[in-house]
């Protein structure tokens, strides 16, 4: 949420490289969105804030709209989805009740290789 919390900065001060819309027409966007059932097809209004693999390019438009977006902006997101989808697996298949060890997973972010080390 940093980089939403950026673009929400930016175009409070005046700063933003691509202002918000006017009040009205970001009224109707979130009637739409609200309305819209959230990102999957047929979308459930439970989906809305749950952007899951949406989140990436969510974050792209909002660093972007803040005018943060560069090289290492690209690389911290892109690092991020990386330890995402890698935690995702490892929860994947779990049994239920059963330990949860990859919450023990410790990881060493290499953003300039948009990768990471497990420890």
């Amino acid at each position: 949420f940093e980089v939403q919390t950026q673009a929400v900065v930016a175009n409070f001060v005046g700063e933003a490289a691509v202002p918000l819309p006017n009040l009205e027409d970001r009224l109707k966007a979130a009637q739409a969105d609200a309305e819209s059932g959230g990102p999957n097809d047929p979308g459930r209004m439970e989906d809305t804030h749950f952007l899951g693999s949406y989140q990436w390019d969510a974050c792209r438009k909002y660093a972007k709209l803040a005018g943060v977006y560069d090289d290492a902006t690209e690389n911290f997101i892109a690092t991020n989805k990386a330890i995402y989808d890698h935690s995702g697996k490892r929860r994947k298949g779990l049994f239920p009740g059963g330990p949860d060890t990859y919450r023990e997973d410790l990881y060493v972010r290499q953003d300039e290789k948009q990768n990471f080390d497990v420890q």
